[in-house]
């Protein structure tokens, strides 16, 4: 999780591992969800991982313990984060390459990569590059990969502004590990934020790849995507998540 704005609790990484460890954006159902996909994909044969904003990887790590990961790069914009992403991941039994790059900037090149993976870094990007992500990432994926996203994403009914308003209404009363100026940092920051309704997403996929599958799981905002061309999908990715 990254892709930090100048001055935002993303460069206090302190108060974004307090979030995670409170559970507070469902760090932990997410990850059990992922890992669940993971498996059923990958657990018999080896894979390479994409992961783009990858801030510390301190949530992400322990995911990938134990699954046949053959080479991991990391992208992030903060270096302060992937510092600590270079601790993090020392565990893991492959190549670790980490980038400091904006997350468009890591889908460049001709590098392959069996899953590409982002968490909660897409909403930072206006709507015209969000598409530009599918595209770029469709491009990317090995056959049979996954485009695995963890985000927030708004109602369908619901404007910027009022998913800015009852957002931090739900974070101020139920982040309890976090004090008052914790708690106004996190909200300054999301009111920069510009989440997509599911279905913008879901078109943007389509666009990009024509036949692209969605599986889902949802957590109030929070939502773990899982994309795949239709041409690969008989390699199965565990069933529909249950939403």
């Amino acid at each position: 999780m990254s892709e930090p704005l100048s001055g935002s609790f993303f460069d206090a990484w302190d108060t974004y591992q307090k979030v995670v460890a409170g559970d507070y954006m469902f760090h932990r159902e997410i990850g059990v969800e992922m890992n669940r996909v993971l498996r059923a994909r990958f657990d018999a044969r080896s894979f390479s991982f994409l992961d783009l904003g990858c801030g510390d990887a301190a949530a992400l790590a322990p995911l990938l313990e134990g699954l046949p990961i053959q080479r991991y790069k990391g992208v992030d914009l903060s270096e302060t984060a992937l510092a600590l992403a270079a601790e993090n991941l020392k565990a893991l039994p492959c190549p670790v390459e980490l980038t400091h790059a904006h997350i468009l900037a890591g889908l460049t090149g001709d590098v392959f990569y069996d899953v590409i993976y982002s968490s909660f870094a897409l909403h930072h990007l206006p709507t015209a590059q969000k598409a530009e992500f599918f595209q770029r990432a469709a491009q990317r994926l090995h056959k049979g990969g996954l485009l695995l996203l963890v985000d927030v994403l708004r109602e369908e009914d619901e404007t910027l502004e009022v998913y800015h308003k009852r957002y931090c209404g739900w974070l101020r009363s139920n982040f309890s590990a976090l004090n008052g100026d914790e708690k106004d940092l996190i909200c300054d920051h999301i009111d920069n934020d510009l989440p997509e309704p599911r279905s913008v997403l879901e078109a943007q996929a389509q666009a990009a790849g024509p036949g692209i599958t969605l599986h889902s799981a949802r957590y109030g905002w929070h939502w773990l995507l899982c994309f795949t061309p239709a041409q690969n999908d008989d390699a199965g990715a565990g069933g529909t998540i249950s939403e």
